[in-house]
C-alpha cells in the first residue's frame, strides 16, 4: 500500500498513549482482542484502518481521531454542530455576566460614596 505524503504517523500516536499509561502490548492487545504481536506491528505502521483505531480508542479510553485532526492545518473546515451551539451559548453567559458585574460594580461605587 502506498503511503501520502500527507500522512500522520497513527502508530506512533497510539505507541506514546501506550507508553504513557505504562501498559504492554500484550494487556492492550487482549483489550481488542488480538495478540500483543499484533499491537506492537500497529505501533510500527505509518497507517491504520479506521476500525482498528477505533478499537484502539476504546481499548486506550483516548480519542485517537481528535490527536490526528490536530495534526492538520488549522484552516481545514469540520462539522462541529454542537461545539458551536456551545460556544454560541458561552458566548451569551458570557454577556450576561459581564452585564452583571458592571451593574454590581456601579451599585459598590453608590454604596461606597453613601458610606464615606
Amino acid at each position: 500500500m502506498k503511503i501520502s505524503l500527507n500522512n500522520i504517523g497513527t502508530g506512533s500516536i497510539i505507541l506514546r498513549k501506550i507508553r504513557e499509561k505504562r501498559l504492554s502490548f500484550k494487556v492492550v492487545g487482549e483489550a481488542i482482542n488480538r495478540n500483543g504481536l499484533s499491537v506492537y506491528k500497529y505501533t510500527e505502521s505509518r497507517s491504520l484502518q479506521t476500525a482498528v483505531l477505533i478499537d484502539f480508542c476504546y481499548a486506550l479510553k483516548h480519542n485517537f481521531f481528535s490527536d490526528i485532526a490536530d495534526h492538520l492545518p488549522i484552516e481545514f473546515t469540520k462539522n462541529q454542530p454542537k461545539t458551536d451551539k456551545l460556544n454560541a451559548e458561552k458566548d451569551a453567559l458570557i454577556a450576561q455576566l459581564q452585564e452583571e458585574n458592571k451593574v454590581l460594580r456601579i451599585q459598590n461605587e453608590v454604596l461606597m460614596k453613601i458610606r464615606s
